[in-house]
């Protein structure tokens, strides 16, 4: 249902042209002037079009056409003008506007204007918004990173991603493995986080029969198994040494050797590691290869977190919701504007993940009806959950960026021993350093 904002400071020409559209089906918003018609613009999801008079009591009705082109909204603005204004009417589409109407308004030049425009956004929505291997985006931020992916995508050199957890670097991957040549071979994502130490080679690059304990059967790694496609090494900053050594190699060599074999199998691979750690101070810390840290990252991709591109909430959570309600039988439906608000004042420290588990949790909970605050997790709905300083989340924060501060000071900075006091595994207290803004770089 198309959403149409109407300002105009007369009570009787706002009142009727709800009327009109009401009817017609599209949901109305209104604003007796300039200054109000502002604030409509700033909900999560902007209207499609809004009907502006020309003249308003604060200021010109361009005031919100400019605000419109300022913010990249896309929101078609019809300007309205009495006789003696339409020069200035015609000098506000020459400046962007989508049309104009002239006073007294005729009920069917409103309703095809409104449909052409409405039909006009929607083609443009589209076109900034992608949808291609689960990556959904009109962020200015993240169509640059895209236009940057695609130019690497044709490479067959490796590629590094980085990003906090849950920020949607695989789903990047899987974007760069469809429009590279490597397409038509197979995507295998391996998790090298949760690779036992002793089975990691096994894992990547396959044994032959009698290898080791347990090896009855020849095995394929995932680096013949990806043979002709991507393989996607998620978390590669937490293999271990020997295996870096390796995958070094193979690297290099375009070739494995099985664990337990003396002859190497050519393989045709596209590499694309990730990670959420600073592969630099793994370096310096001794538990990374500076060797392979070059040869994995001389293509580097930074996906931002979601509060760096949080106009891609609202989008994302639409997605989320219908296909959540999708999955019940429930018939899909918008967003409600107080969810998306809520959605959109919340950091969201778990980037797209978490928004989907909230979406999907508020979903569950509501049933057939659509989802309100109160159906999302208390952290999100909380009047507190956004930025504001002095916040609940702020203070929670700060208590956890001093106990950390002060394990690490005691076991002299050493992240193992700090992260057994705290009761946190390693990796997790180095995620938690990451999240509070406390470099890691120093500790061991």
């Amino acid at each position: 249902m198309a959403r149409v904002l109407i300002v105009d400071d007369e009570p009787s020409i706002r009142q009727a042209l709800r009327g009109i559209l009401e009817r017609q089906g599209y949901e109305v918003l209104e604003a007796a002037t300039a200054r109000a018609a502002l604030a409509r613009l700033e909900d999560p999801v902007p209207p499609e079009a809004a009907l502006v008079d020309l003249r308003l009591p604060d200021e010109e009705g361009t005031a919100v056409l400019e605000a419109v082109k300022r913010r990249g909204l896309n929101t078609a603005v019809v300007m309205i003008s009495g006789h003696g204004s339409i020069p200035a009417a015609v000098a506000a589409v020459r400046a962007g506007a989508f049309d104009f109407l002239e006073k007294p308004l005729d009920r069917e030049r409103v309703l095809i204007t409104l449909r052409n425009a409405s039909r006009q956004v929607a083609l443009a929505r589209q076109a900034t918004e992608f949808l291609e291997g689960g990556l959904l985006t009109r962020s200015p931020l993240m169509q640059n990173l895209l236009a940057e992916a695609g130019r690497l995508a044709v490479s067959n050199a490796p590629v590094l991603i980085t990003g906090e957890t849950g920020s949607g670097k695989e789903v990047l991957a899987r974007w760069m493995h469809a429009r590279s040549p490597f397409a038509a071979g197979p995507f295998v994502a391996v998790n090298c986080a949760a690779l036992p130490e002793a089975l990691a080679e096994s894992e990547l690059f396959g044994h032959v029969k009698g290898a080791f304990t347990g090896a009855d059967t020849v095995r394929k790694g995932k680096f013949q198994t990806a043979d002709g496609g991507t393989l996607f090494l998620d978390e590669v900053g937490d293999l271990g040494a020997a295996v870096q050594a390796k995958l070094l190699r193979v690297l290099e060599e375009g070739s494995v050797e099985p664990v337990g074999s003396d002859r190497s199998v050519p393989v045709r691979v596209r590499v694309i590691a990730a990670t959420h750690r600073d592969l630099k101070a793994k370096v310096h810390d001794g538990s990374f290869r500076e060797d392979l840290r070059f040869r994995i990252g001389g293509l580097p991709l930074e996906v931002p977190p979601l509060r760096r591109h949080p106009e891609d909430i609202p989008l994302l959570a639409a997605r989320f919701m219908s296909e959540a309600r999708a999955r019940q039988g429930w018939v899909t439906a918008d967003p409600p504007q107080d969810l998306l608000k809520a959605l959109a004042k919340y950091r969201w420290p778990g980037n797209v993940r978490e928004l989907r588990w909230a979406v999907e949790r508020a979903v569950l909970l509501a049933g057939p009806d659509l989802p309100a605050v109160r159906h999302l997790p208390s952290e999100v709905g909380s009047p507190t959950a956004g930025p504001a300083p002095g916040g609940l989340g702020e203070a929670r924060a700060g208590a956890e960026a001093q106990a950390i501060s002060q394990a690490l000071e005691r076991n002299g900075g050493n992240v193992s021993l700090a992260a057994k006091a705290l009761d946190l595994s390693r990796s997790r207290l180095y995620e938690k350093m990451e999240e509070l803004g406390l470099d890691p770089k120093g500790f061991r």
